[in-house]
This record gives structure tokens, C-alpha cells and sequence, in this order.
């Protein structure tokens, strides 16, 4: 049992350094996504809040449900147990329950009130935001960041920067409150913005003959 309440200390203060890192608006770090099934395997736990909150940022209903396969990756499979008898799987319930419980706990305290700000933030900024989307000088990428795909304006830049740095502070937060790696929230997210998008937005899907992201302009 002190062994358990040990891990669980640890896992606690992890998380807390975790939240407490925030990204400047010039520090954010746009890199790929390694493709597995662990990812695609958990996006169920992110993909309904994700949604969610996308809705109060655009003011409107998705127009479209997106699937992973929608985008070339492979689809969403339920996670399998890596326990190898009863035994070692009551244990390791065990410990995850007591490191999830904590963690959870944690985050709804500290997290709840910022997540609420960003949203707001990004809900305010969502026009200007669409309005760069639509005349295509920066796409959606896979990486849960707004790209240049021409060149900006210095206040155009600065408008991008604002909005990605809130997004990876977001992802942070979600990442821990759920418990979970930020590769797969910011792939969650991906998917839910994929459903608001209109035609001719450029955004990223995965050619799985070359193994690399491609941007394309959506088209349905």
C-alpha cells in the first residue's frame, strides 16, 4: 500500500510540473505526430470533449463527422490489456486507479478556470482565425497548429502565434486531466476542427505508401 501512495506521489508531482509549463507565444513547437495504434486506439477519450469545446469556440454545430481513416490513419480499435494473469491485472488496476484518482483530482482543480479562459480567448479570436483559414494563408495541421501557407502580415503572424501558444497550453491541461500522452489530445483536436472546416481549407492527411503527412485542400 505505501509503495502504491509512493507511485502515486510521484505521478502527482509530475503532473503539477507538467501544468504548471506554459508556452510563450514564441516557443511553440510544431513537430509531427508518430503514428501508432496507442494513438488512434485512445482518441475516444479526448475526441468527445474536444468536439465539445470546439463547438463554444466556433459558434456552430460541426458540418461533417471526420473519422481517422478519413485522414489515412488507421482506425480507432479498442485498448487491449497487457496484464499477464488475474493477479498481475487487480494490481495494476489497482495502481492506475490510485495515479488516475490523484491526477484527476489535481487537474479539475487547477485546470477547470484556465481551460474556460482559453476557450474564450480562442472563441473571441475564431473569426479572424476562419477568416485566415478561408483565404488559405495558413492551414490546419496535423500537429493541432495553425501553419502559414503564404506569406503574413505582421499582425496576421502575431494573431497565429496567440492562437497556437493558447492551443498548446490547452493541450497541456487536457493531457493531464485525462491522463493521457498530449500526441493523442492534439490529434483529437485535429480531428473535431477537421469537422468545422469549410471547402478549400488546407489541412494534413497521412499517405501510408510514403509514410508522411501531405497537406491538401478539403474538399467535401
Amino acid at each position: 500500500m505505501r509503495h502504491l501512495q509512493f507511485l502515486a506521489v510521484i505521478a502527482l508531482v509530475a503532473l503539477a510540473k507538467m501544468v504548471g509549463c506554459v508556452h510563450t507565444k514564441s516557443d511553440v513547437e510544431v513537430k509531427p505526430v508518430d503514428i501508432n495504434l496507442n494513438i488512434t486506439g485512445r482518441l475516444e477519450l479526448v475526441i468527445t470533449d474536444a468536439r465539445r469545446q470546439e463547438e463554444q469556440i466556433t459558434g456552430a454545430k460541426p458540418k461533417r463527422t471526420v473519422r481517422p481513416e478519413d485522414i489515412g490513419l488507421p482506425p480507432v480499435v479498442g485498448p487491449k490489456s497487457e496484464a499477464t494473469g488475474p493477479g498481475a491485472k487487480l494490481m495494476t488496476e489497482a495502481l492506475a486507479f490510485q495515479v488516475v484518482l490523484v491526477a484527476s483530482v489535481y487537474a479539475a482543480d487547477t485546470s477547470s478556470d484556465r481551460q474556460g479562459q482559453l476557450i474564450q480567448q480562442m472563441a473571441a479570436r475564431h473569426p479572424q482565425i476562419e477568416a485566415l483559414l478561408n483565404s488559405q494563408l495558413v492551414g490546419e495541421s496535423h500537429t493541432g497548429f495553425l501553419v502559414p501557407k503564404a506569406s503574413l502580415s505582421a499582425s496576421q503572424q502575431a494573431l497565429v502565434n496567440a492562437e497556437n501558444a493558447d492551443r498548446a497550453e490547452l493541450y497541456k491541461l487536457e493531457a493531464a486531466k485525462k491522463n493521457t500522452a498530449v500526441d493523442v489530445v492534439t490529434m483529437g483536436y485535429y480531428l473535431a476542427r477537421l469537422e468545422h472546416v469549410n471547402k478549400g481549407t488546407w489541412v494534413e492527411r497521412y499517405n501510408k505508401s510514403t509514410g508522411s503527412w501531405e497537406w491538401f485542400q478539403w474538399d467535401r
